[in-house]
């Protein structure tokens, strides 16, 4: 049965500063680089902290059984002109339904930027292409998303793109996290334009 989730993992989303493609095996290097050399994403998100090969290896190994099963959508963030890797953004855990008490949401979106792209935009781009595939594209309800209290940037990027804060979740609510979060959601009608904001360009092989 096709899935639409299928459009753009043999594809890509641009917006003429960023390109979103499904994350490959030769990003790697790429990725070990940028979260090995930087603790303050492993912070802000839930990647490990000392980032290693083995996490490297296991997000790979995700990475495949996700999109094999297109339950989850793992995008690597490039420039547009260079295509230089930038970062990575996620849609997680897609349709699926709320597990009560745990801090992994249905239809979560989760980026992060290398420190080198920070305050460029690369963020806002790149939620603002993934959000609109999702709600309008793919047809998802509402998005959720996340942020630890106190990553004032990564909650400006969501603001930017349209997401209302709901709630500040402590950790003592939930089973699976230890930090409180800040939660943000995102509906077609938050949207200033709600129509599909890029073309899911056909991979060139």
């Amino acid at each position: 049965m096709w899935n639409p989730v299928w459009m753009l993992l043999s594809g890509t989303l641009d917006d003429g500063t960023v390109t979103l493609r499904p994350i490959v095996p030769d990003d790697g290097p790429a990725v070990l680089d940028a979260l090995s050399n930087d603790p303050s994403v492993a912070r802000w998100t839930r990647v490990p902290w000392p980032y290693t090969r083995a996490h490297l290896e296991e997000f790979l190994h995700a990475v495949t059984v996700w999109h094999a099963g297109t339950s989850d959508l793992a995008l690597g963030i490039v420039d547009h002109e260079t295509q230089a890797f930038l970062g990575c953004i996620g849609l997680h855990r897609i349709g699926l339904s709320r597990s009560p008490r745990s801090a992994f949401l249905p239809d979560e979106v989760g980026y992060w930027v290398s420190k080198e792209a920070r305050g460029r935009g690369v963020a806002t781009s790149a939620l603002q292409l993934l959000a609109r595939f999702g709600l309008c594209d793919l047809g998802r309800p509402r998005l959720n998303l996340q942020t630890k209290v106190g990553n004032a940037p990564s909650a400006a990027v969501a603001r930017r793109v349209g997401f209302r804060f709901v709630a500040r979740v402590p950790a003592t609510d939930v089973d699976d996290d230890d930090s409180d979060h800040d939660r943000f959601v995102l509906t077609a009608a938050d949207l200033l334009d709600v129509e599909p904001s890029a073309v899911v360009s056909p991979s060139v092989p």
